[in-house]
């Protein structure tokens, strides 16, 4: 961010075909939520850059627990597996570490619904469904507010919003509470505006002084609406975008 905002515009994502599920490969398993994938999608969201959603991240799809190597349609997978056997690793310990990081993660079929092959298909799909595809799901996430879903409609609308969208486009983005172990926070800041996004990570509760008058809590994972003076308060696993003054 810091070096190409001086001379380019980037392309961000945490998914892609290539890579594994974000909400396995970042979060660690107390963060095994849907409050930790919204925060980890609100933080790389308002970077200056184009912000891509993968098939099925709006979702918070995981990665599978892969339990033979014929599940896999991976070739580069599949090498790794047969390089772990040949380097002593038993059958369940080279499916294990395969399975951390295989690039099928992020290919299988998209999660439509609770019926067969997660509605994606009638007929057999190239990889097998996942199996939490009835938990998660598009069908029922339409139906609760608080969804990952209906967060990253949340995330998308207040990006464009027309008072907002000169600074999340054009401003530029500024570090901050870099001396924190759990928080991350960047500006994101114009001549005339600046807007905080800050999440903690860790397993407890922080406070951090804020550094300028909030005017607006613009979204939150915790359905925040609004935020004491001089001190903000964040729960594990918590983001929030403020507007502050400039």
């Amino acid at each position: 961010q810091m070096a190409l905002q001086k001379c380019g515009w980037g392309a961000n994502f945490i998914e892609n075909h290539d890579q594994p599920r974000a909400t396995s490969k970042y979060l660690k398993e107390y963060q095994n939520n849907s409050d930790a994938v919204k925060a980890l999608a609100a933080m790389y969201f308002f970077l200056r850059g184009t912000p891509f959603i993968y098939q099925g991240q709006e979702i918070g799809m995981q990665n599978e627990i892969w339990n033979d190597i014929h599940d896999y349609n991976d070739i580069s997978t599949i090498d790794q597996y047969k390089l772990a056997r040949e380097a002593g690793l038993s059958d369940a310990e080279a499916l294990e570490v395969c399975g951390k990081m295989s690039r099928d993660n992020a290919r299988t079929p998209v999660q439509w619904n609770a019926q067969a092959n997660a509605g994606f298909t009638t007929g057999t799909p190239w990889l097998k469904v996942h199996s939490d595809y009835k938990e998660i799901n598009v069908a029922a996430q339409e139906k609760d507010p608080d969804s990952v879903l209906n967060y990253y409609r949340k995330l998308t609308a207040t990006r464009k919003a027309p008072e907002y969208k000169e600074v999340f486009t054009y401003g530029k983005t500024v570090p901050a509470y870099q001396d924190s172990e759990t928080v991350m926070a960047y500006y994101r800041e114009t001549k005339s505006q600046r807007v905080l996004v800050a999440a903690n990570f860790g397993r407890e509760a922080v406070s951090i002084k804020l550094e300028y008058p909030v005017k607006k809590v613009l979204l939150s994972n915790q359905n925040r609406t609004d935020c004491p003076e001089g001190m903000l308060k964040l729960d594990s696993c918590e983001v929030i975008v403020l507007e502050c003054e400039k």
